[in-house]
């Protein structure tokens, strides 16, 4: 038994859902059903009813659920206490790689002035990955794209609005966004993140088919392509980042045009921590800058 098993459990229990929890705990449905089967051979006991469909925890499932969810967050506060996080002097947080070169610089030099002397470690990472460090104490907190759905045991707080562009090649005509992706070659933005979801829903919700002809996990490298006539794209006007009008043609991607939403993500109860509350206000400083 270990802890990414006893997560997998709860995260069953609390979502009713076992592909619901293998979203919350970034796991495939295979690997989190590999551990509860895993876990029941280990106690020599069915933790969930397969004969329903879904299946359902037994008794003694729900029971050991509830105490694993209590253990969790034991553990958590163990770990708090020997990191000592009452009194450091250093942080590590979390970014998504498409903040890393306009809005990372910034939030850095401005943490710098308000804490000197902080030793800061940052990582760069997909939003799933960043979310389940910070609720494995690994990080302190994350910046990312706003979740799909709900994080267990974590306080999400919106930092930041990015407006969503369908944009194109200068030369082209003047095009609604539904006639850019529906007659040019499309750059698709990296299918396993969050916001690469968001697209995906949206054009299938509009029944917008595209012409795919790659998939790229930079949006700097995407607009690049699309500057040079590779085809259209859909990505965010990014916070800090020059204005995309600028050297593309761009066109709002749905009405009312749809928006990537970037979060402050911590563990709940740390609202008041130095470093997080700093982050916001650095933030929201930026935001209000003309």
């Amino acid at each position: 038994m270990n802890l990414q098993q006893l997560r997998s459990l709860v995260a069953i229990y609390e979502n009713n859902s076992f592909s619901a929890a293998a979203d919350k705990v970034s796991l495939s449905h295979s690997a989190i059903s590999l551990q509860i089967r895993t876990l029941e051979e280990e106690f020599g006991q069915k933790l969930f009813d397969r004969s329903t469909r879904p299946a359902t925890l037994t008794l003694t499932g729900k029971a050991t659920a509830l105490a694993a969810q209590k253990a969790l967050k034991m553990v958590n506060t163990v770990k708090l206490i020997g990191k000592g996080l009452q009194h450091r002097d250093q942080i590590s947080f979390g970014v998504v790689p498409t903040e890393t070169q306009h809005m990372l610089p910034v939030v850095l030099r401005e943490l710098q002035k308000r804490q000197p002397g902080i030793r800061i470690k940052v990582k760069s990472g997909l939003s799933g990955t960043l979310a389940l460090q910070v609720l494995n104490l690994d990080l302190d907190f994350a910046i990312l794209t706003a979740p799909i759905s709900a994080l267990p045991e974590l306080q999400v707080q919106e930092l930041v609005i990015e407006p969503l562009y369908v944009i194109a090649p200068k030369h082209l005509p003047p095009a609604s966004d539904k006639a850019l992706l529906t007659t040019q070659p499309f750059i698709a933005f990296e299918a396993m993140t969050w916001m690469g979801h968001q697209v995906s829903a949206r054009l299938q919700s509009r029944g917008i088919r595209v012409n795919e002809i790659m998939e790229v996990d930079s949006l700097d490298a995407i607009e690049k392509m699309v500057r040079e006539g590779f085809g259209v794209s859909i990505v965010p006007q990014r916070f800090l980042a020059p204005p995309l009008a600028r050297h593309l043609n761009v066109v709002p991607f749905c009405t009312p045009q749809e928006t990537r939403r970037l979060v402050l993500v911590h563990r709940a109860g740390e609202e008041s921590d130095l470093p997080i509350a700093n982050i916001r206000q650095i933030i929201e400083s930026q935001a209000a800058t003309p």
